[in-house]
């Protein structure tokens, strides 16, 4: 029900700004730029075949732009955007969407909504104010339901890219013109927590009055360490090995090699003891970030039984980061796609508004067998396990996209089940670690496609 009216009301919508579109005189003129391309140019690839429009059309309606191109047979492209500015807008949403209007069908357009399978971006990447106009790029999977002639629905779809506006003139019907802010809002950005430490040793706090962490090499291996010291000397330690990861840990006993292992020192001058039994869990591993998060428990004893000394050390916890520079990575993004390796060879990180809050795009393309895999996460998420959905309502949603045949295929595969985990994120460098898994299939079942996304890892810089 909740999805009918909805549609209902974006073709309502459409119907009203096709019959605006339509009253507005063709553009006059012929307004050359350096780049070669007409101010006034609305072009796409629609099904394949080229798309000019003769007529364009732009109004501005509280914040929401309007934005249409007409072509010589009265076929229609209308981009629906609230909230606009120079921004990557979702054309999946209900606040954003485009939709493709044949002369020959007018009362039946095609909605790239999510509810129907469809989805894409818009980008606008000039917005005059003072002049009315916009320019911007915009692609996007469109699909509508038509009698399947039994009494049923079925589905088609429309496959719009290399959409173009240049220079468009819009009117301003209510509200203000002035461009909505597309940089991130103070209440959305996230500072990294101060390095912190925290453990009981037989039911009392230490009180550490240092804390550090480093990167040493026992031998030819590498380690972290991590070191906490109290007032009277004493010390918590751990080696950890730089690959570990996020998960649970048991400690060894004995730091022999690279090895996982932790000691308790008292500050009376007594032996060493280390971690007869125990172990860590990592909620944020940070390869790239440094960025440790974890929560430990442990039995120290003598591993040599010469000390008959047990030490319970309990409720431990730590945040440390301990590279102190991370923020030049290189964006990378691998996976396989049903069981063959997937090389991206473009990646595309953008962010776009959504009902108050700012989601990521990260768009990768492997040009040699043109296919496609997408992420969409808020910018505020935290470490840790997200369960992918195939659409984003609260703007909370992790979504997986697939697109395995690029300008041809009829309908994006979206996740549906899947796991994204951030691994590491570094709020001040803006870099980010995830890993990911996730089966795609059409949200609304029309096609019978599955494909299986695994082994998917990035680190990107936003």
């Amino acid at each position: 029900m909740k999805k009918n009216r909805f549609l209902r009301w974006m073709l309502s919508a459409l119907m009203a700004f096709s019959f605006i579109a339509c009253q507005n005189e063709p553009l006059e003129g012929n307004f050359i730029t350096d780049d070669g391309s007409n101010a006034g140019d609305f072009t796409a690839t629609v099904n394949g075949e080229a798309f000019d429009a003769t007529i364009t059309s732009g109004q501005l309606n509280d914040g929401v732009l309007l934005l249409s191109g007409q072509d010589s047979s009265g076929n229609l492209i209308v981009l629906t955007i609230s909230n606009v500015g120079e921004c990557t807008f979702d054309l999946s949403l209900f606040s954003a969407f485009g939709s493709f209007i044949k002369v020959s069908d007018p009362g039946n357009g095609f909605v790239s909504s999510a509810l129907l399978g469809g989805g894409g971006t818009a980008t606008i990447s000039a917005y005059d104010a003072e002049n009315q106009t916009v320019t911007g790029t915009f692609s996007f999977v469109a699909v509508r339901e038509v009698d399947d002639g039994s009494g049923g629905t079925t589905t088609e779809t429309v496959v719009i890219t290399e959409g173009v506006f240049n220079a468009i003139d819009f009117d301003v019907l209510s509200g203000s013109v002035q461009p909505n802010d597309c940089t991130i809002d103070d209440d959305t950005i996230l500072n990294d927590p101060d390095d912190s430490f925290f453990a009981n040793v037989d039911g009392t706090e230490f009180v550490d009055i240092e804390f550090a962490a480093e990167e040493i090499l026992l031998g030819t291996e590498p380690l972290i360490k991590v070191t906490a010291v109290d007032s009277n000397g004493g010390q918590i330690q751990f080696f950890i090995p730089p690959n570990l990861g996020i998960g649970t840990f048991a400690f060894e006993p004995i730091l022999n090699g690279a090895v996982l292992t932790g000691s308790y020192m008292a500050g009376d001058g007594s032996g060493t003891l280390t971690t007869g039994s125990g172990s860590i869990t990592f909620t944020e591993f940070g390869f790239y970030t440094g960025k440790l998060a974890a929560q430990f428990s442990f039995t120290a004893s003598d591993p040599l039984n010469n000390d008959p000394t047990i030490v319970e050390i309990t409720e431990g916890e730590f945040n440390v980061d301990y590279l102190p520079s991370s923020g030049a990575v290189e964006n990378s993004f691998s996976a396989f796609l049903d069981g063959v390796e997937y090389i991206s060879t473009s990646i595309t990180i953008q962010q776009s508004p959504f009902e108050g809050m700012t989601l990521v795009n990260l768009t990768t393309e492997n040009a040699d067998t043109n296919q496609s895999i997408s992420l969409v996460f808020p910018i505020d998420i935290v470490a840790g396990d997200h369960e992918m959905a195939p659409f984003t309502v609260e703007g909370t949603e992790s979504v997986g996209i697939v697109n395995p045949d690029i300008g041809n295929t009829p309908v994006l595969y979206k996740s549906n089940p899947g796991t994204l985990t951030i691994t590491s994120y570094e709020y001040s460098t803006g870099v980010i670690e995830g890993v990911f898994t996730f089966t795609a299939n059409d949200p609304l079942s029309n096609f019978p496609e599955v494909y299986q996304v695994t082994q998917g890892q990035f680190v990107i810089k936003i």
